[in-house]
């Protein structure tokens, strides 16, 4: 089955679940399953390598298809270096690593329990790698349960988990929001792995400063220089403070100032073996979304 089918079929075993669910008004349901198409790019300024002269500046740029439900999307990354003979990997004379490539599905499946609980589970499929998707496969897992204090607080508390044959990571969800899916003043969503604060002048216009943690898995290519058909597992701790506009009822647009807190990577050989451990110092960067809604 390919991609597009898979995505298809998703959509429609869900749009069926939900429909089975006591009481589910059809005006939610449209809104649940109306498609949006999303692009994003964005850049970070050079960033020496910690402990050496040489560096690099990285531009990233993504497109997205997607409901509440389903999501199917397509990323690439782009590096800079910058004196390559001062970086404490690759062979000193070529281009450690040019691009990379990551194809993702996801599946979320949302539940109300009563007017206090709400379930989500969030399942993904994707192929991370710079040249061959051969062994760059992962998966994703993001489960938490949300209860209502009152029509403002909520607590939230499960895992999320990044699956990979070479380097699996689990950890905990724990956070707490403030009046998150309101349209008019303040809001907070504050744990990990995201945290921020928002701002509504109005009900178009929101401010944010937040942090977010990822990490994702990189296969390298057969004839790469870091590691022959070996992998790279990079963990970020990313800041920024934008601005998201509704322009009208299709059209909404983000912008924000970025700054990497953190950026370590860690190289692993084919078999899966850890080689070693290095880390980019703080840079800053922009970034800009349009989502279209159909």
């Amino acid at each position: 089955m390919n991609t597009v089918k898979l995505f298809f079929a998703l959509t429609l075993f869900t749009f069926t679940a939900l429909q089975a669910q006591d009481g589910l008004k059809k005006t939610l349901l449209e809104r649940i399953i109306e498609p949006k198409f999303s692009f994003e790019s964005s850049y970070l300024s050079e960033a020496k390598v910690k402990g050496v002269q040489g560096g690099v500046s990285v531009a990233k740029n993504s497109i997205k298809i997607n409901n509440e439900i389903v999501g199917i999307s397509y990323t690439n990354w782009a590096f800079f270096w910058s004196n390559i003979g001062a970086l404490p990997f690759g062979d000193g004379v070529h281009i450690p690593i040019k691009q990379m490539h990551a194809i993702k599905i996801n599946l979320n499946l949302p539940y109300r329990v009563n007017k206090k609980w709400f379930l989500l589970t969030s399942f993904s499929a994707n192929s991370t790698f710079e040249k061959e998707t051969t062994d760059s496969y992962g998966a994703g897992l993001f489960s938490f349960a949300s209860y209502a204090l009152d029509k403002d607080h909520t607590v939230q508390l499960g895992a999320f988990a990044n699956y990979h044959p070479i380097e699996t990571l689990a950890l905990p969800v724990i956070s707490y929001s403030y009046r998150s899916r309101q349209r008019d003043g303040l809001q907070a969503v504050l744990g990990f792995p995201r945290s921020y604060l928002g701002y509504h002048q109005n009900s178009a216009l929101l401010y944010r400063l937040g942090m977010l943690f990822s990490q994702s898995v990189i296969k390298l290519s057969e004839t790469s220089i870091l590691s022959r058909s070996g992998y790279i597992e990079a963990k970020d701790y990313m800041a920024n403070i934008g601005v998201t506009y509704d322009i009208n009822k299709y059209f909404n647009l983000q912008t924000d100032l970025l700054y990497s807190i953190k950026r370590d990577f860690t190289l692993f050989d084919a078999g899966g073996n850890e080689l070693k451990n290095y880390a980019i110092e703080p840079s800053l960067g922009g970034n800009i979304k349009l989502i279209y809604v159909f």
